[in-house]
């Protein structure tokens, strides 16, 4: 079977999209179920907000980044970037860990702490999924005839 010159196009465009959203939304997702296990089964200890700072996009756009330290169980000092809307530094927020890797495992998510960092995750992975199927599409549509 043969297709036709707009069928490659769209094959290739849809092939494109799918490979480049699609490595994009399993390494997002997997980074998200790094997260909630940490949520689920790490270990809770108490941390704090030590550092804001704001960076200013192209655009003129403002954000704000939160710097977290904490302390494991060991006397093993961590610092980690995760943000979350309405802290101030010197809060106190509930951090959770897995012991096995403290300073990649570690979020403030869950029980204690906040769920915006889980919310701008999820709605991350949910337009990656989106462009997937999208280019999932194109390469089934290029079929169609």
């Amino acid at each position: 079977m043969s297709l036709y010159p707009e069928q490659t196009t769209m094959f290739w465009v849809g092939l494109a999209v799918l490979a480049v959203f699609g490595v994009l939304c399993f390494c997002l997702s997997r980074q998200l179920i790094g997260r909630l296990r940490s949520v689920t089964s790490g270990i809770a200890v108490e941390g704090r907000c030590i550092r804001r700072y704001s960076s200013d996009s192209s655009e003129g756009n403002t954000s704000w980044h939160h710097v977290h330290a904490f302390t494991t169980l060991d006397g093993q000092h961590v610092e980690f970037e995760e943000d979350a809307v309405l802290l101030e530094p010197g809060d106190t927020v509930t951090v959770r860990y897995r012991p096995n890797n403290p300073a990649r495992s570690a979020t403030i998510m869950g029980r204690g702490g906040t769920w915006s960092p889980l919310l701008g995750h999820l709605f991350c992975v949910l337009i990656t999924g989106i462009f997937s199927l999208l280019g999932a599409l194109f390469v089934f549509l290029s079929f169609g005839r």
